[in-house]
């Protein structure tokens, strides 16, 4: 400590140390998303079934590779959206739907079947091997003695209504037998070489739970994940500092995490955050390595060394293990019972016999966690005598794999899937549900990707709460046959009709227009996908590209009303490319967008407009309501930012929280709109003094589809001027 008191006139040197005066305090940034932000909800191979929030590689690695492959039992119409929006590099909230049927989350239970009776002990070489008869070549034997023999045994739980039990398995009678000498057994001569048991009592065995795994995510993917346990020696691959054992007082062991992608196939070890192959870990509850004094708890470090689901600072990564349940009392028992018969034993061996242990018999420290009941042997090599592993049970190796079980995939259809959707989709009308939270759920849309009509009644729930978010509508229904365009007019009435129960405000009395109606049916070209889609696919890609970037600023020029941005690209065999003018003006007033030809080899979307029935509105145009949905992002991020302030007058508060927004649409809006925040005080908002409004006055372009033309026709004696004839 400084001593920074001068007392007197001592010559003395006060040395006070180093001041940093060269740190700076960061701003804080809020995470960028784009404005074009996709709700997708799926079926998948695996992940979680919360949302997600995703793009590129991490897509896959979340939900795997498969899932995403159109020629998989997991691809449906919503997995085409993704891949699209994906292709573009927009970032989605990825849902996993799960099947009503679907089997159990994969699941392992590693028991030990121990059967306390009499066993053999073998004559002993120098280095602690067996002596082998030299006929026989099996080992000789010098005796018995009460011990222990250990068969490990896996089992799973295959009903779904049972996984709650998971961390609740209980001790069982097992199936093997064994004898023991009647009497007192822990006299000398019974724990010690036992030349004649005389009359024996049979025994059976106990099943011990031990440890219980169970895959991160339900389905059959689970099946393909298991690990390797296994304890080394001194001599062995991955061993282990020897410190670790006297000071420790633990026998560490290793794991590794395996995968399989199908039954069949070469296993692989998977690295862990570390990039390390295995983990060292040790059954003692609480302990840290006396060498680096990290956790080394089975029950602390194992799934946490391959993922991260806890520290949203760093990048989401799931684990393949979702749970590791240590049953702590039954291995302490065990332990206790191992090793005190070890110790017993080898107390009563003769003096001078030779012996490798990892055991001081005459310390009165607790020493059970020092026993290895994965190998049966000492950090030396050394077979324990009187606890012997039976090698007809599973094997534990460093080349030994032990699967999960049980996982299935349920039914996945389009039927299934559509009623799970409206199911999840409903949730956004419940004002108490999380999904109102737009810090953590940043999606902006919702797009129908070929649902039937109950469920895209059902997709207007997106905007029923929530004012930051737009859903598009198809007149397309996967799997079903192509629609007239008659047909087509009379749902998107229905369809606008229904979305009329979502106004956009009652306080002012703004009608429903954050949603959209695509109509007509096409092919995509070069595409693996084979049915149809509706043009809405390509709508969404050109707004996925237009304004999907993450840092939340849109393309210049990328806009897709007029050419060459509203020419068709992806699509052909449209279902109709012709529509007649009264036709159009019906279709217009039921909010429906529809394709026209272009000219004799492309056709494009002439208007995208909301069901905003207003025409002389600048809320028609989708584009100018994807603008305000964000600027309802941005305005909440505001009051997050300046919520609880207690230092700043009102017209403080007014020009930082002015100047927060205008940073924010700096250069976002592709220069399309003039936008002017304004942080006021009403006359409520003075008397309570904790309130303040804002208001973000957008001035927007009206979006332009009906040109009138004429030809004025003139003597050509009556120009006057130089232009050349035509």
């Amino acid at each position: 400590m400084t001593n920074s008191t001068i007392i007197n006139a001592a010559p003395m040197h006060n040395p006070l140390g180093t001041q940093d005066l060269s740190t700076r305090a960061l701003p804080f940034e809020f995470e960028s998303v784009p404005t074009h932000l996709p709700k997708q909800y799926i079926y998948a191979k695996r992940g979680p079934t919360t949302p997600q929030l995703v793009v590129g590689a991490s897509r896959n690695q979340m939900y795997g590779d498969d899932t995403f492959d159109l020629r998989k039992k997991w691809a449906n119409h919503s997995t085409l959206y993704s891949n699209m929006f994906n292709s573009q590099g927009n970032a989605q909230m990825i849902e996993r739907i799960i099947p009503a049927d679907i089997g159990p989350v994969a699941n392992v239970l590693l028991s030990l079947e121990v059967t306390e009776t009499l066993v053999n002990v073998y004559e002993r070489n120098p280095d602690g091997s067996y002596v082998l008869d030299q006929l026989t070549l099996e080992p000789v034997v010098k005796g018995q003695a009460i011990g222990h023999i250990g068969k490990w045994v896996t089992s799973t739980i295959s009903d779904k209504d049972q996984i709650h039990t998971f961390g609740e398995a209980e001790i069982q009678t097992g199936s093997s037998t064994g004898s023991l000498p009647e009497g007192d057994p822990t006299s000398i001569e019974l724990v010690g070489i036992v030349v004649n048991p005389g009359t024996v009592a049979p025994t059976t065995s106990k099943v011990y739970p031990i440890l219980q795994f169970r895959a991160s995510s339900v389905g059959e993917d689970g099946n393909y994940t298991g690990f390797r346990i296994w304890t080394p020696t001194e001599t062995s691959a991955y061993s282990f500092d020897s410190r670790i054992l006297p000071r420790g007082k633990y026998y560490p062991f290793r794991m590794a995490v395996v995968r399989r992608e199908e039954a069949a196939t070469t296993v692989t070890i998977k690295e862990n955050l570390s990039g390390e192959k295995n983990v060292l870990v040790t059954l003692a509850p609480n302990a840290t390595n006396p060498i680096t004094t990290g956790s080394i708890s089975i029950g602390d470090v194992f799934l946490d060394a391959y993922q991260n689901v806890k520290d949203v600072r760093y990048p989401i990564q799931l684990g393949d293990f979702g749970d590791v349940h240590v049953y702590q009392e039954n291995i302490d028992l065990l332990l206790k019972k191992f090793s005190d018969r070890e110790m017993a034993y080898m107390k009563a061996l003769p003096v001078g016999t030779e012996y490798s242990s990892d055991f001081n018999p005459d310390s009165t420290e607790d020493q059970k966690y020092l026993m290895n009941i994965f190998g049966g042997h000492s950090f030396s090599g050394w077979k324990y005598d009187t606890f012997q592993l039976d090698t007809t049970g599973t094997t534990l190796s460093s080349v030994s794999n032990i699967f999960n079980q049980s996982g299935s995939d349920g039914t996945m259809n389009d039927v299934e899937f559509a009623k799970l959707v409206s199911a999840r989709v409903k949730e956004y009308n419940n004002p108490n549900s999380e999904l109102q939270e737009n810090a953590i759920h940043v999606e902006s849309v919702m797009y129908d990707s070929g649902y039937p009509l109950a469920t895209k009644y059902d997709m207007l729930n997106f905007i029923a709460q929530r004012r930051d978010t737009c859903v598009f509508l198809s007149t397309f229904e996967s799997g079903a046959k192509r629609l007239t365009p008659s047909e087509e007019t009379s749902l998107a009435i229905a369809l606008r009709t229904r979305a009329e129960n979502f106004p956009e405000s009652d306080y002012f009395g703004t009608p429903v227009m954050r949603a959209y109606i695509q109509g007509r049916t096409a092919k995509l070209r070069s595409s693996t996908w084979k049915g149809d889609v509706s043009p809405l696919y390509e709508i969404g890609k050109k707004l996925a590209a237009y304004m999907g970037a993450a840092n939340g600023r849109w393309k210049i020029g990328g806009g897709i009303g007029g050419a060459p941005n509203s020419i068709m690209e992806e699509l052909t065999d449209y279902s109709a490319l012709f529509t007649p003018a009264l036709a159009r003006n019906r279709d217009w007033e039921a909010g429906l967008n529809w394709i026209m030809h272009f000219d004799r080899k492309n056709a494009f979307i002439p208007a995208t407009k909301t069901v905003y029935q207003d025409d002389t509105s600048v809320l028609n145009s989708v584009v100018t309501v994807l603008a305000i949905c964000e600027l309802n992002k941005i305005h909440d991020r505001a009051w997050r930012y300046f919520s609880g302030v207690d230092n700043l007058s009102n017209g403080q508060l007014k020009e930082r929280c002015e100047n927060f927004i205008n940073n924010a649409i700096e250069y976002k809006f592709d220069g399309r709109f003039i936008i002017e925040p304004e942080v006021y005080f009403t006359d409520a908002d003075l008397k309570r003094g904790y309130s303040w409004s804002l208001r973000s006055k957008i001035f927007a372009a009206n979006m332009k589809t009906v040109m009138t033309s004429s030809v004025a026709a003139y003597r050509l004696d009556d120009y006057e001027g130089n232009q050349t004839r035509q």
